[in-house]
């Protein structure tokens, strides 16, 4: 059965800002990581319910497996308390490589399953080691030893965020590795890469995904043991149906996460304001029920049982709202539950 999930990013409520959350975040990230209450610090009380918030909404839409609301930059959600707090550089202490956003999805799973029975099923995204890399001063230049710290640095994000409670279950975790297929890395080969892929996720008790934008790197997760699942967008890029191949996949017992929504709202907005439509409706934003199940008819044929996973693109944060990002997802729901796969 494929599963439904999403990329993680999502926009903020009304009325609060990104500058406003980004200012919480590293007081919201230590505290959580020194074992405080969040919701018990005046200061922080916004974090939570900004999270909170924002996790219901996605619920609400149905659906399988929920990612954490992503409102933070993708880059110094992670650089920052790597850089704070080192063991060396860029190996963070174990004890702060958390994701606060935890701590208010916990607290939401707990009443839900209070109110309902239902387990919430948890899928956690953490930016991926060569993506940080990129935003060191190092840049291109790759120094194997610095990747494979942040790359170590990735692997205890992803192993202290493993939750294993009767209401609450983290069942897939994500490195997201946007750049990789898209840049020129220099000083490294491809079993550098595939060696830091593999040191970022072992151990990891859960579904492993990568989410790529260039299947042309498939060849890396393809090869990197501990990856399950290859992500990619479909919708966005169709071009990327033809870059991998379900015989590809079952030789190296791989699956693929099928994007079958675009999310490129620049592109989006740019085709309508073509058209003469300055402020579109969600309606207007959202690809249509009928144009996701075609997509995800196609995949299906071409991958079958390889595709384990299916939702939008990528991440929604840049919507202009949560109307139109939740429209996106119920949608998603809506298209693949009602299609019949061919194959």
């Amino acid at each position: 059965m494929v599963l439904i999930d999403d990329i993680g990013s999502f926009p903020l409520p009304d009325g609060v800002t990104k500058d406003e959350f980004a200012a919480l975040y590293p007081e919201a990230q230590k505290a959580f990581a020194e074992g405080r209450r969040l919701e018990e610090l005046p200061e922080l009380e916004q974090f939570c319910r900004v999270v909170e918030s924002s996790l219901l909404a996605k619920i609400e839409t149905g659906i399988d497996i929920v990612t954490y609301p992503q409102h933070q930059d993708m880059h110094r959600q992670f650089l920052q308390p790597i850089e704070a707090h080192p063991r060396e550089p860029y190996l963070i202490q174990e004890k702060y490589a958390v994701i606060p956003e935890l701590y208010a999805v916990e607290r939401v799973a707990r009443r839900r399953y209070e109110e309902t029975g239902e387990r919430l099923r948890l899928r956690v995204c953490v930016t991926g080691a060569i993506e940080l890399y990129l935003k060191t001063p190092f840049g291109f230049n790759i120094y194997e030893e610095v990747l494979l710290n942040l790359a170590e640095s990735v692997r205890a994000f992803l192993r202290n965020s493993i939750i294993r409670k009767e209401h609450l279950r983290t069942e897939v975790v994500s490195i997201d590795e946007p750049s990789l297929g898209y840049v020129d890395l220099v000083n490294i080969d491809s079993e550098g890469i595939i060696k830091a892929l593999e040191r970022s996720v072992r151990g990891v008790d859960a579904t492993v995904q990568i989410h790529l934008h260039a299947l042309k790197a498939a060849e890396y997760p393809l090869q990197a043991e501990g990856v399950d699942v290859i992500t990619a967008e479909f919708a966005s890029s169709p071009e990327n149906i033809e870059l991998i191949t379900r015989q590809e996949l079952e030789a190296h017992d791989r699956f693929i996460r099928g994007g079958v929504a675009s999310t490129s709202i620049d592109r989006k907005l740019g085709e309508l304001a073509q058209r003469g439509i300055r402020n579109p409706a969600p309606e207007q934003l959202a690809d249509s029920e009928e144009d996701i199940r075609k997509l995800y008819r196609r995949l299906a044929e071409r991958f079958g049982e390889r595709m384990s996973f299916a939702g939008p693109d990528c991440g929604l944060g840049s919507w202009p709202s949560q109307e139109a990002a939740k429209l996106v997802l119920s949608r998603c729901v809506k298209a693949i539950r009602s299609a019949v796969p061919s194959a």
